[in-house]
């Protein structure tokens, strides 16, 4: 009978997970986003402990979004001239440094005060993430990068259950303090992994660049691949019209339908837990043509609108979001796998907080707008509209060159390029 480890091993043969500076760093992660999701739980019930409404909740989290699309562009500059492994341990360490100020008491519990924690909060993100992009293709080989993104996907889904769970049971059981030292302790628990990852040393000599300069590269490299610009305007469009209106209409639909926010809660845990399975699948079958596939996957996105417009029942709108959830994270596990294959690592810091900022930067629009137009045009209007946009643009974006492969032979920037 072979052991446990014999056992591990041949289900891993082959996994990115057989690397361990990638498991290290996959562990670390798995761990802070966790807390991330935990956060957010904290700091909202923070507010209302304080005395804030649901305006001041708004206020309090756009602030870790209005942080995130400020410095992206300049994190993923920075990522790209400095270790990636230093770069997310001195945001880890910022992070963590924020949040230990709320454990032992020594912050202000108004709203000012809280938007400012999550704004430094958001600062630090902006300067990990894309280090976190740019650093998983020099730690794990071009044949594994799937693998790598299939752990990254399943993990992100994974915590999406389970840490506001987490939060809320923290929170019920102890105090909101209580809950932000767990957050601080998976900040450590990441730093720590990172500091036992080894980074290969890339080339970084040469003439330096301004900040300004290396983003406006980062950006001409993206525009210079037809399909990654063509996919991140197609992901920009449907974020500020289709996300924000999930965002801003399930939680009225299931408060006028059914009960509320337990149901509203439940739709979204079950929309993360089938993209944690949709994630899995996507790395055990292969795809002739992943972008193809990927598309297909987006395209699917739009049962969400429509099981909007008809809310027969709670189950008919779990299973949608079921569907949505399952088809989405592969979407993004493919196209964060092709933009890792597309680009050389010198640029890759780059590239990834333009595609992270091509998720963020309209969102804050269609959330101000989305209310309003459902006031004023009526929700109907709204959710179709946003039913075409996600079909329409998924199919108009097949069309475009280098789409239906992920692929485009020409590079933007050769593998020497002074950065």
């Amino acid at each position: 009978m072979p052991n446990l480890r014999t056992a591990v091993a041949g289900r891993l043969a082959g996994s990115a997970m057989e690397l361990r500076d990638f498991r290290y760093l996959w562990a670390g992660q798995a761990v802070s986003a966790v807390g991330d999701q935990l956060f957010n739980v904290a700091v909202s019930l923070r507010v209302i402990e304080s005395g804030g409404d649901a305006g001041d909740v708004g206020l309090v989290i756009g602030a870790r979004m209005l942080a995130t699309v400020l410095f992206a562009l300049v994190g993923g500059a920075w990522a790209d001239r400095v270790p990636r492994r230093w770069a997310m341990i001195l945001a880890d360490a910022f992070r963590l440094a924020a949040i230990t100020v709320v454990v032992l008491g020594a912050f202000d519990s108004t709203t000012l005060a809280l938007a400012v924690l999550t704004f430094l909060v958001g600062s630090g993100e902006a300067f990990f993430r894309p280090a976190y992009g740019g650093l998983v293709p020099s730690l794990v080989p071009e044949d594994r990068l799937l693998s790598a993104n299939v752990w990254r996907g399943s993990m992100e889904s994974a915590a999406a259950v389970v840490g506001p769970a987490l939060g809320g049971v923290l929170v019920a059981t102890a105090d909101t303090r209580t809950a932000f030292a767990v957050n601080a302790a998976t900040f450590a628990v990441s730093l720590l992994c990172v500091l036992a990852v080894t980074e290969p040393p890339m080339d970084r000599a040469g003439k330096r660049s301004s900040i300004a300069q290396e983003i406006r590269e980062g950006l001409a490299a993206v525009r210079r691949v037809r399909w990654v610009a063509a996919l991140l305007t197609m992901t920009a469009v449907q974020t500020m019209l289709v996300v924000a209106a999930h965002m801003v209409l399930l939680p009225v639909i299931t408060q006028e339908e059914f009960s509320g926010p337990s149901t509203y809660g439940l739709v979204i845990a079950m929309f993360s837990l089938s993209g944690f399975v949709g994630t899995i699948v996507v790395g055990r079958i292969r795809l002739k043509r992943p972008g193809t596939s990927a598309m297909v996957f987006n395209a699917l996105f739009t049962v969400v609108p429509l099981v909007l417009l008809t809310p027969f029942s709670l189950w008919w709108v779990v299973a949608g979001y079921m569907l949505a959830g399952f088809a989405m994270m592969p979407f993004n596990t493919l196209l964060h796998t092709a933009l890792q294959r597309q680009f050389p690592p010198s640029i890759l810091g780059r590239v990834s907080s333009v595609d992270w900022l091509c998720s963020l930067a309209l969102l804050p629009l269609g959330l101000a707008v989305i209310g309003p137009l459902a006031d004023t045009v009526g929700r109907t209007t709204v959710l179709v509209v946003a039913a075409v946009v996600q079909l329409g643009a998924a199919l108009l974006v097949l069309a475009v060159p280098g789409v239906r492969d992920f692929h485009q032979e020409e590079q933007p920037v050769p593998e020497d390029a002074e950065v």
